[in-house]
């Protein structure tokens, strides 16, 4: 089958990608967010030299999915900003899997209803 022999070769990018739906900029942001801890979305947008709600919105893909976390932090004169951080490998895993289950349990369903 083709989709067995590419899931031979996927990489951990691939892997990452297909699992949570996401795309290169996803990864991008991502691999920076790696390197870089309790960065601003502006901070991270002005590294990658896209715009700061391009980058807002895979940081909120990649909160959701559970790969990177977001912090509120308070200003002394009032307000408030947000930064953000990788999750730990372990963390990642643990959602990835998670993600993984709740697929395969989908796809065997809708397969069962094709009997019907």
């Amino acid at each position: 089958m083709k989709i067995l022999n590419d899931a031979k070769n996927l990489k951990c990018d691939g892997a990452v990608k297909c699992i949570f739906n996401l795309n290169e900029l996803d990864i991008k942001v991502y691999k920076e967010l790696k390197k870089e801890e309790n960065i601003r979305a502006d901070e991270l947008a002005e590294i990658l030299k896209k715009e700061r709600s391009t980058v807002y919105r895979s940081l909120q893909k990649l909160t959701k999915c559970g790969i990177c976390i977001k912090q509120t932090k308070n200003l002394e004169k009032g307000g408030y900003f947000h930064t953000y951080s990788c999750s730990g490998k372990l963390e990642i895993k643990k959602a990835a899997e998670e993600c993984l289950e709740e697929w395969y349990h989908s796809i065997k369903k809708t397969l069962s209803q094709l009997n019907e």
